[in-house]
């Protein structure tokens, strides 16, 4: 089984609330976002999926966020934007930017803050 990964960063504010109510006051992070495709098999370049393929769709989810409060986003309305939440977001959204090979996607990390991570995977 092969395995690749791509992994980059951006700036971004949340604040975790619970029934629609703030738990904490607004704050920034650094987020890193890691995203792992995987196949047994590889394609006629010799590769699981293509970097450049990977890159431009992790990228296109971050300017989303980049500067920005992930909590006033409009695809987190009604729920608190934790990493786990922000690590599935990431998930679906590059495995549809992907078309057929957002396939290979099985995993997606991110880190709020050195040493403070959350995965969704497949």
């Amino acid at each position: 089984m092969f395995e690749v990964a791509y992994e980059t960063t951006f700036c971004a504010t949340h604040v975790l609330h619970r029934d629609g109510k703030p738990i904490e006051p607004q704050h920034g992070h650094d987020w890193r976002v890691e995203v792992v495709a995987e196949g047994d098999t590889l394609d006629g370049l010799g590769v699981v999926v293509d970097f450049e393929h990977l890159k431009d769709a992790v990228a296109s989810i971050c300017r989303r966020f980049h500067y920005g409060d992930i909590t006033s986003h409009p695809d987190f309305a009604g729920q608190s934007p934790s990493a786990e939440a922000v690590a599935r977001y990431f998930f679906n959204e590059v495995r549809a930017a992907m078309g057929e090979a957002g396939r290979h996607l099985v995993r997606v990390r991110v880190w709020e803050a050195p040493g403070c991570s959350a995965t969704y995977r497949a």
